[in-house]
């Protein structure tokens, strides 16, 4: 089930940044099978050979925390989920391509009942590579490079993006962000 991974080298731009590792269901988004008055866009997906209406609502803020964080990171979207749903998602969130890579269920590893997010497998280095998650599950091996973020439904008035635009901007000065996130979640 687990397939692997090792990104491929970072890109000559990126060079010298560190690694944002972002999760997307109930981090950047909420989607619903049932129509929502509030939705942003709909994205169309097969689902047990039918094609099922999938409403996004994106969480405030996600596009100008995507546009502030690809200038000083460089971003990886992890999903637990399946590629044929996060892609067309993605490509809508996504339409200025701030993300360089992808990865889906089938790169997470199933453990304890769940699926977790091995960094280990990125082939980055750790003490550079942050995950922003808001399931502790999916960070379980790694917890010292984890941000966790509040659960994301449909809350209008959520600044968690917004705010963590600062935090990261600080984190980026630290050499080893491990030892700055394990004192901050210890």
């Amino acid at each position: 089930m687990s397939e692997i991974m090792n990104l491929p080298p970072m890109r000559r731009e990126d060079h010298g940044k560190k690694t944002l590792v972002l999760d997307l269901d109930e981090t950047l988004v909420h989607s619903s099978f049932k129509p929502t008055h509030n939705y942003d866009f709909i994205i169309n997906v097969e689902i047990e050979g039918r094609m099922t209406t999938v409403y996004v609502l994106k969480r405030p803020f996600v596009d100008r925390f995507l546009q502030a964080v690809s200038r000083k990171f460089e971003v990886v979207v992890f999903t637990a989920s399946l590629r044929k749903y996060a892609d067309p998602l993605l490509d809508v969130l996504d339409r200025e391509n701030l993300i360089q890579y992808r990865l889906y269920r089938n790169s997470c590893r199933p453990m304890q009942g769940g699926f977790v997010k091995d960094l280990s497998r990125l082939g980055r280095n750790l003490n550079k590579t942050i995950i922003v998650d808001n399931n502790p599950h999916s960070y379980l091996l790694q917890p010292n490079n984890a941000i966790p973020i509040g659960t994301y439904i449909d809350n209008s008035r959520d600044r968690e993006l917004l705010d963590l635009i600062d935090y990261l901007d600080n984190l980026d000065t630290y050499e080893n962000v491990t030892t700055v996130l394990g004192s901050r979640n210890n």
